[in-house]
């Protein structure tokens, strides 16, 4: 005896029972030229034609609307994370990043910390952290420009947040240094590496370390190396963070900072950098011994 299901899969057409196809497997079959069907493939089209042709308006209507549901695009949600559980996992992942452990300074490494915990987290708060300024209109969909002495815990505070967020969609970043981009820069060799380092430097979410420190490329001729990395993040609209030290002599003049980005890459990318960058100044002296 028929099972209930054989009698759902089957139509019998002439005397002839017929597999009873989905609508997938129909719109394939109907994406062909009769000539290049086989006899079996005909028939299945005609039983699916005759099933369906049974169907009411209202069926039809709901057969539709239930494939428009099912190949409808999964939108993802986005990433989210309250500033106190970032902060919660910057405080346990310091030792394991920079193996010393985080030394809460009030005033201090707090007041550095707090714009990076409420930006990461997008939290409103931070439009009002005293660290942030206001030298370029804040924006969670700018980058950051990190500007402060030396050793006070730019580099180290970025790896750990680096650490926390791999592999997150939309929010994990790389890091390298200015003197690595360069050095990766002068071993290209062909198109084909060159079209590499583009797609690594030009997309994505990157932080550059220790800018304005690095070398004039050297590859087939002398070349400003970031002038252009920034110039095409800036055209792709890529999220960038840049860490850099004050201009010597000018130490906690943020003005003084950012111009000296200008002197070394010239007017286009001075110009752009506030409407790329949120300027976040990490106060204090150098906390290596």
């Amino acid at each position: 005896m028929e099972t209930q299901k054989a009698r759902e899969d089957l139509l019998k057409i002439d005397n002839v029972l017929i597999p009873i196809i989905g609508i997938h497997k129909y719109n394939e079959l109907k994406s062909f030229s009769s000539d290049k069907l086989t006899e079996d493939q005909k028939s299945q089209i005609a039983a699916y034609e005759s099933k369906n042709s049974e169907a009411t308006e209202e069926q039809i209507a709901f057969r539709a609307k239930y494939v428009e549901i099912v190949h409808r695009p999964k939108s993802k949600p986005k990433f989210s994370i309250t500033a106190r559980r970032l902060y919660n996992l910057f405080k346990a992942n310091f030792q394991k990043i920079c193996e010393r452990p985080f030394i809460k300074i009030e005033g201090v490494t707090i007041k550095n910390l707090e714009p990076l915990i409420y930006y990461f987290s997008r939290d409103e708060r931070f439009f009002k952290c005293e660290n942030l300024s206001r030298i370029s209109e804040p924006s969670f969909d700018k980058g950051l420009l990190i500007i402060g002495n030396y050793g006070n815990g730019k580099t180290s505070t970025m790896k750990v947040f680096e650490h926390i967020f791999k592999g997150v969609p939309g929010v994990g970043f790389r890091s390298f240094s200015a003197n690595e981009a360069v050095t990766m820069f002068e071993k290209l060799s062909s198109d084909l590496d060159r079209d590499n380092f583009e797609k690594i430097m030009w997309r994505g979410i990157i932080n550059f370390d220790d800018l304005k420190t690095e070398r004039i490329a050297s590859n087939y001729g002398k070349v400003n190396i970031f002038k252009e990395i920034l110039e095409e993040r800036y055209r792709l609209k890529s999220k960038t963070f840049l860490i850099c030290n004050f201009k010597e002599g000018y130490e906690d003049d943020l003005q003084a900072a950012i111009d000296e980005i200008g002197e070394k890459y010239g007017g286009r990318v001075w110009d752009r950098i506030y409407e790329m960058f949120n300027i976040i100044e990490f106060k204090g002296k150098s906390f290596r011994k």
